[in-house]
C-alpha cells in the first residue's frame, strides 16, 4: 500500500463545520473557527507516512490517546483527505510556511504542531482547500488514500445534520472533487427525497463532466423539489452539455421546476441558446414565454434572430417578452445625428 513503511512528510486537511473553543494540552484552549484547516507533520518512525495518518484518521478512543495537538481537532474537525511527498528531508517547516502564502490562510493556534520548530505554527486555517494541482505544484505531494478515506464522514452530515451543517457539508464535499461522485450517485439513489435533494445540491459544489451526467438523470426524479434543485445544479454548472436536458422541463408538470429550468438555461447562457431558439416552436404558450424570458437574460446576440420569429407569435405574453429582449439588444432604436 502507497505510503506503508515510507518515511516522509504530510499535509491531513480537517473540516470544522462550526466554531469551537478546544482544549489543545500544554497550549491550554484556543478558538477554532469554522472552516479548512491543513496541518504539516512528518513520519520517520515505524510504520512510515502509512501508519501515521491512518493514526490520525482515527478519533480518539481504546486504541488511540491524545498525543500530538492535531489529535485534539481531528475529535470534532472531518476528515477531508492527506498528500504525502516521500523523502528523508525535513520539509514541515518549509511546507507550514508554504500553506500560509495560501489566499485567507492564517496561524489560529500558535506553536500548534511546532514544538520542535521556531515556527509560528503548522496548522493552517485557509479559505479553500486547495485541489490536487496545487499540492503537487507547491509542494510535491500527492494525495494518498486510506482505507475508508471516501468523504463518508461529510456524507453521513448530508444525511443526518441540521440545515446548517449540512450546507456546510455540501460545500466541503465540493472542495473533494471527482471522488465523492461514487457516494452522492448512491445517495441519489435512495428513497429518502430530502437526501436526494441534498445529494443534488451538492453535486452543484462538485461541478464537472460526471456531477453534470448524475444531474441529468436528476430532471426526471418523481419529486419536483428535487428536479428542481437539479436544475438550479446544473445552471450554476453552466455546462451546455445540460441545455436540452433542461430544455424539456420548460414543460414540467411542476411550473416551479419550469420556471427553475428557465432560469438555469439563462444562467448558461450562449451555450443555451440555440436549444432556446427551438423551444420557441413548442405547442405549449407557457413553453415559448419561458424560452423567450429565458433568451431575454442571456443577452446574446445570436437571440436577436430567434426573437424577431416571435413578433408575430399567436400570445401576447409572448409577443411582449420578445420586444422587451430585442430592446435591451438594441433591435428597434433608432439614433438621429446631432
Amino acid at each position: 500500500m502507497p505510503g506503508s513503511g515510507i518515511i516522509g512528510t504530510y499535509v491531513l486537511a480537517l473540516w470544522l463545520d462550526t466554531g469551537r473553543s478546544l482544549a489543545v494540552g500544554r497550549l491550554g484552549r484556543h478558538r477554532f473557527p469554522a472552516g479548512w484547516y491543513l496541518y504539516v507533520g512528518s513520519a520517520h518512525g515505524p510504520g512510515g507516512l502509512q501508519a501515521r495518518l491512518a493514526r490520525h484518521r482515527r478519533r480518539l478512543g481504546p486504541d488511540k490517546r491524545a498525543h500530538w495537538h492535531v489529535d485534539y481537532l481531528r475529535e470534532w474537525g472531518t476528515w477531508g483527505g492527506a498528500w504525502i511527498r516521500p523523502s528523508g528531508e525535513r520539509l514541515e517547516c518549509s511546507w507550514a510556511r508554504a500553506l500560509t502564502r495560501l489566499p485567507g490562510a492564517g496561524i489560529v493556534v500558535p506553536g500548534f504542531g511546532a514544538s520542535d520548530c521556531c515556527c509560528a505554527g503548522h496548522l493552517v486555517r485557509v479559505a479553500a482547500l486547495p485541489d490536487d494541482e496545487w499540492f503537487v505544484a507547491a509542494l510535491g505531494a500527492e494525495r494518498i488514500l486510506l482505507e475508508g478515506d471516501s468523504a463518508v464522514e461529510l456524507v453521513a452530515v448530508l444525511l443526518e445534520g441540521d440545515d446548517e451543517r449540512r450546507e456546510a457539508a455540501a460545500v466541503a464535499l465540493g472542495r473533494l472533487g471527482a471522488q465523492v461522485l461514487p457516494p452522492l450517485a448512491d445517495l441519489l439513489a435512495s428513497r429518502p427525497s430530502e437526501n436526494r435533494w441534498w445529494a443534488a445540491r451538492t453535486l452543484a459544489e462538485v461541478g464537472g463532466p460526471g456531477a453534470v451526467r448524475l444531474l441529468v438523470d436528476v430532471l426526471d426524479d418523481a419529486d419536483a423539489d428535487v428536479r428542481a434543485c437539479a436544475c438550479l445544479a446544473l445552471g450554476r454548472i453552466g455546462d451546455g452539455q445540460a441545455a436540452a436536458p433542461l430544455a424539456r422541463r420548460l414543460a414540467d408538470e411542476s411550473p416551479f421546476v419550469a420556471g427553475i429550468a428557465a432560469d438555469a438555461l439563462s444562467m448558461i447562457g450562449e451555450s443555451a441558446v440555440a436549444t432556446l431558439a427551438a423551444c420557441l416552436e413548442a405547442e405549449n404558450t407557457h413553453t415559448r414565454l419561458l424560452a423567450v424570458r429565458a433568451l431575454a437574460r442571456c443577452k446574446s446576440e445570436a437571440a436577436i434572430g430567434p426573437l424577431l420569429g416571435v413578433l408575430e407569435d399567436s400570445s401576447y405574453l409572448v409577443r411582449h417578452y420578445a420586444q422587451e429582449a430585442l430592446e435591451a439588444l438594441g433591435v428597434g432604436m433608432v439614433y438621429f445625428s446631432p
